[in-house]
């Protein structure tokens, strides 16, 4: 009898273990999977951007219709061997944010500033995001898939073993 009641909880053990572990075995390999869809974007987008120095020639803003308003900078900087033109457009929701990032990026002045390599009049104030959670990501996800299969082939070779005695 005692033996019975043991193979029962072995058993129920097992199954629970089983089931909880392919839970976090598919929740990792999804996890590791949306790391890899938004890594590789984000890298290639990160990886296009380039420093520069920007002179801001003139400054503007306007009231958009739907109780915003925007800022656009014409600025002037050196890429590729010339001089390039852009122009840098934000969208705010209040005035004072606007104030703010005038006060910052004011007319006739250098600031950091980031063009795309691959279409040199894309400029922008700040670098795009890093992909770097994204990898840490990808990372841990398929590190807990690996522990997943490993610890599912631990558990079947041991209940394989314990079923042949």
């Amino acid at each position: 009898m005692a033996s019975r009641i043991l193979t029962c909880v072995s058993c129920t053990l097992y199954l629970f273990l089983l089931i909880s572990f392919t839970i976090i075995g598919f929740a990792s390999l999804i996890v590791g999977a949306i790391g890899v869809g938004l890594y590789i974007p984000t890298s290639q987008t990160y990886n296009n951007y380039n420093n520069n120095t920007c002179f801001i020639v003139d400054v503007k803003y306007d009231a958009c219709i739907d109780s915003c308003y925007y800022i656009t900078w014409s600025v002037e900087y050196h890429a590729t061997r010339r001089y390039s033109f852009s122009t840098i457009t934000q969208t705010y929701e209040t005035l004072n944010e606007v104030s703010e990032e005038m006060a910052i990026y004011s007319d006739k002045s250098n600031h950091t500033c980031y063009y795309d390599l691959t279409e040199i009049t894309r400029v922008q104030w700040t670098r795009p995001p890093s992909p770097t959670p994204y990898l840490i990501m990808l990372i841990i996800g398929f590190s807990l898939t690996g522990i997943y299969l490993i610890l599912i082939a631990f558990f079947h070779c041991y209940r394989l073993y314990n079923l042949s005695k």
